[in-house]
């Protein structure tokens, strides 16, 4: 097994399906944060292996490299004897179209409980928002954990009844985008503007 980075619940849980009751010997996983060039190198040195019984080959990540995907071609539509490409991606617009024409795609989805937001919604104040910050200040959480924290303070909006406009929800928008950006922001970046923005909201009901 190679790899010891979790991409997704949905692909962690797919990639326990597909090796169960599997020898180790008869799986490979390559789990990446970005599959560069360099990893490609290293599955095809790994595909060319004698192999007597069918192998898999399991690649999963965040970002899939355009080079590295050309790297690719070649062996995924000519495997070598008892070896089967799986990539896992988050959708299938991480993969060039010439991978995708030569391989089957599979949607899998993974449902999961929202976790309640860690502040009370309807008792938010600047002192909760201030140690809201502070325990996040240094913290490092995946992206897909801070994803998942966005949606739970979007559910708890919901549940609290405070309606948003186009201009709040973009701001949501912007969060979700700051998240997925390569250079990652801290988490006050992504959750401060919009925390001030709802307690501003709550003020002005009031």
């Amino acid at each position: 097994m190679i790899g010891q980075i979790h991409i997704t619940p949905c692909a962690q849980n797919l990639i326990e399906e597909l090796t169960y009751n599997r020898d180790e010997q008869h799986y490979e996983i390559f789990e990446r944060e970005d599959f560069k060039i360099d990893d490609a190198k290293e599955v095809i040195a790994q595909s060319y292996l004698a192999r007597e019984e069918e192998t898999l080959i399991i690649i999963a990540a965040h970002k899939y490299n355009q080079a590295a995907q050309n790297a690719l071609l070649k062996i995924i539509e000519e495997p070598p004897q008892n070896v089967c490409f799986i990539l896992i991606a988050k959708n299938k617009n991480a993969f060039l179209p010439t991978i995708r024409s030569r391989m089957q795609l599979k949607i899998h989805k993974h449902k999961s409980d929202i976790a309640p937001f860690e502040l009370d919604i309807k008792k938010l104040n600047l002192q909760s928002i201030y140690e809201f910050c502070k325990r996040n200040e240094n913290a490092h959480h995946s992206k897909e954990e801070v994803k998942l924290a966005i949606q739970s303070l979007l559910f708890a909006l919901f549940e609290a009844k405070i309606k948003l406009n186009k201009r709040e929800l973009a701001l949501f928008d912007k969060a979700i985008a700051l998240n997925q950006n390569d250079a990652s922001e801290k988490e006050n970046y992504i959750f401060l503007p919009l925390l001030l923005r709802i307690l501003q909201k709550q003020k002005n009901k009031q």
